[in-house]
């Protein structure tokens, strides 16, 4: 599946893509850390800045899937751009076949006071689920709570903690008594996957619950905990707000609540936070980070200091020869107007104005005497000259500068927006090409499946089918069931290699009522909610309306629990059901063939036949049986096989040799159990002899 995330995407790691969304193609459209991995399917792109972008991003990708995270997601976070993103969004994708789109935001648009956030919130939502309905579009809304990080710069924890670093105080703008509701990422990835594996097109919103309820009084305490020194201040007059009860949708239907609160997450989010700002580093260069927040404070004290610095440099050696041919005050205005500008310049030349009227009164020359000779401006005039020039060609330099890096910056971007969006590309031809090649590959495996399938024998029907299901669905861990025509039990007929201890012998079919019932009702019941000691897929097969066979998946991976997964296991026991039936409607045209009349016993072709497909299953380690010869000095034949039938059971099968010697194969029975079946038969009035070979080699 390839999925389009973006938005408020900085929240996002590879350990959520890889919890919420394995084994898909996805590309992260916004700002985050998250570098593309080819390897992992992982492309990444900046977000577009103009609307053809988008455009060519959607003719590029065939999404199956569109994940939008509300800028809302942030507690106290911006929320500018938001209605015009999910517009170029929703207008690109709409003309997708199978167009999933899922809009995740903040749960304030229940909240019981109207606020204008809450307006905004509720027109965000509103406006996809209006444009969903106008253009076919799957579109659904998760509100959920706050997400939180140690990581994310624009997150609020990570900004509470920074500033209490340095100011040593936190505020919180909430009342000591509002709730907190934040949710972690490990549950909105949980939570997500099991949204798109349970994809359906009902409309609505879904709400995540509010388990965790603490307040930020609470969160305070927590806080204070883990930073002593901060001083931490409440509003105590803002309004309490609350979230509408919870709908239990996301429990019932996907089995979802939140299990991770924040109080209990919150030490670990302190510690990444320091992990990723290095913070015990950063605790000697305090004083580093303060000059950077106040550079203009630093200019001017640097223009001040350097002032003084020339001024007794001047005094110092103004009387030398060497300084005679220099100006010093001229250097100190070319100096800062060079580096910091304009108006760092023209402010040096005024300084140095000063400076200059200062010398001319220690020399006793009279202001009037420097107003009223025009020869006197001269030093002045090009003080304020050369500041300006120097200031404007600094200023002129920094803008053609940060011009041509903005541009260079923006070229790289597009060529490599490009560069992606051609080797995308070419990958996705050469992954449609092997597709397009593998359908027809396809086509033959159904037919290669068919073939296989195409016997008569039930017992050889179940051993081709065992091989086809471990091969297609990649799993050795299948038994079939027989049920008899009492319906009451389920006898094991065959079983993977190695798990033939593992399936019991036969099961009570009353034993699993909530199994059988969905069963009958022509369903796959799937162990969703990993039910210990049940089996995670049953089948059944059904013949005229009644239950004859369950197919039965024991384990499952992470991968096989998917819709997909399940679609093809249903799809594959259709096509055994169809194979069983033709199998069983043929052995009951040719039973006058297979049996001695009036009997259930198996002439000698036949049962060599039944004989060879128990030894082959024996011998594959799918099954086991026991075969023994039956003496009945008491009995005549007919009486003998109307005794079998009411002591043996149903999958268990007789027949004589062409020595006419009576011979029976005990399904699915075991050395530990032979005791108990041979003195039920002795009892019976038969003499038991237990054998190795087969019946035909006698």
């Amino acid at each position: 599946m390839k999925l389009l995330l973006t938005g408020n995407i900085g929240y996002i790691t590879a350990e959520f893509i890889e919890e919420a969304f394995p084994e898909c193609q996805i590309l992260l459209l916004g700002e985050t850390k998250l570098k593309s991995n080819r390897r992992k399917g992982l492309s990444v792109h900046p977000m577009p800045k103009q609307e053809s972008e988008f455009r060519d991003i959607f003719k590029t990708y065939d999404f199956e899937g569109v994940i939008y995270f509300s800028n809302y997601l942030s507690f106290h976070g911006t929320k500018e751009g938001e209605m015009e993103t999910l517009r170029h969004l929703l207008h690109y994708y709409k003309g997708n076949s199978n167009s999933r789109f899922l809009y995740v935001t903040n749960s304030e648009s229940s909240y019981d006071i109207t606020t204008g956030k809450t307006l905004l919130v509720r027109s965000a939502e509103e406006f996809c689920r209006q444009y969903g309905e106008l253009h076919g579009l799957s579109v659904k809304i998760l509100r959920t709570s706050y997400l939180y990080s140690g990581i994310y710069e624009n997150d609020y924890f990570f900004k509470l903690f920074s500033k209490a670093f340095e100011k040593k105080e936190i505020v919180f703008e909430e009342a000591p008594a509002q709730e907190v509701h934040f949710l972690s990422l490990s549950d909105l990835s949980n939570l997500l996957y099991k949204i798109f594996d349970n994809w359906n097109d009902q409309e609505g919103a879904l709400q995540v619950p509010k388990v965790f309820h603490f307040t930020f009084e609470q969160l305070g305490q927590k806080l204070n905990e883990l930073l002593p020194a901060v001083h931490i201040k409440y509003l105590a007059n803002a309004a309490i707000q609350n979230v509408a009860a919870n709908d239990r949708v996301l429990r019932n239907e996907y089995g979802w609540f939140p299990r991770i609160s924040l109080l209990e997450d919150l030490q670990e989010v302190y510690e990444t936070y320091c992990e990723e700002t290095n913070h015990k580093a950063r605790k000697i260069d305090v004083l580093r980070d303060f000059l950077n927040q106040h550079k203009t404070l630093l200019k001017v004290a640097e223009l001040l200091i350097t002032f003084l610095l020339f001024e007794l440099l001047n005094r110092a050696a103004g009387n030398q020869v060497q300084f005679k041919m220099i100006d010093l005050r001229l250097v100190y205005i070319v100096l800062f107007g060079s580096l910091y500008g304009i108006n760092y310049g023209i402010a040096a030349a005024g300084m140095e104005t000063l400076s200059l009227l200062s010398a001319y009164a220690r020399e006793n020359v009279s202001w009037t005497t420097l107003f009223y000779e025009p020869s006197n401006w001269i030093p002045f005039i090009f003080y304020f000259a050369v500041g300006a020039i120097c200031g404007y060609i600094r200023m002129k330099n920094s803008d053609n500068i940060k011009f041509m890096t903005d541009e260079n910056k923006l070229i790289l971007d597009k060529f490599l927006f490009m560069r992606e969006m051609y080797q995308e590309a070419l990958r996705d031809k050469r992954q449609y090409k092997k597709q397009i090649l593998g359908s027809r590959d396809s086509f033959g495996k159904i037919f290669d499946i068919t073939r296989k399938l195409d016997v008569i024998m039930p017992q050889e029907l179940f051993l081709e089918t065992m091989h086809v299901m471990e091969d297609v669905l990649e799993n050795n861990t299948f038994a079939f069931y027989s049920v008899g025509k009492n319906q009451y039990f389920g006898r094991l007929e065959i079983a993977s290699s190695g798990m033939n201890d593992v399936f019991p012998k036969s099961v009570r079919l009353s034993d699993y009522p909530e199994i059988m019932e969905k069963i009958k009702a022509g369903e796959v019941w799937a162990n969703r909610d990993l039910i210990n000691g049940y089996p995670m897929y049953i089948n059944g097969i059904r013949r005229e309306g009644q239950l004859v066979m369950l197919i039965v998946v024991k384990e499952a991976n992470g991968e096989q629990l998917s819709l997909y997964y399940l679609n093809l296991f249903k799809i594959l026991c259709g096509l055994v059901e169809t194979s069983l039936l033709r199998a069983l409607d043929y052995q009951e045209a040719i039973e006058n063939k297979k049996y001695i009349a009036g009997t259930r016993i198996l002439k000698p072709e036949y049962f060599k036949e039944r004989l060879d497909s128990f030894h082959s299953m024996r011998e594959e380690r799918r099954g086991s049986y026991v075969l023994l010869k039956l003496e009945y000095p008491n009995m005549s034949l007919a009486q003998a096989d109307e005794v079998l039938q009411n002591s043996v059971r149903e999958n268990d099968v007789w027949g004589i040799s062409e020595n006419e010697e009576l011979f029976i194969i005990l399904s699915q029975t075991e050395q530990t159990a032979l005791p108990i079946v041979l003195e039920r038969l002795e009892n019976d009035g038969f003499i038991c002899h237990e054998m190795d070979a087969p019946a035909g080699g006698k």
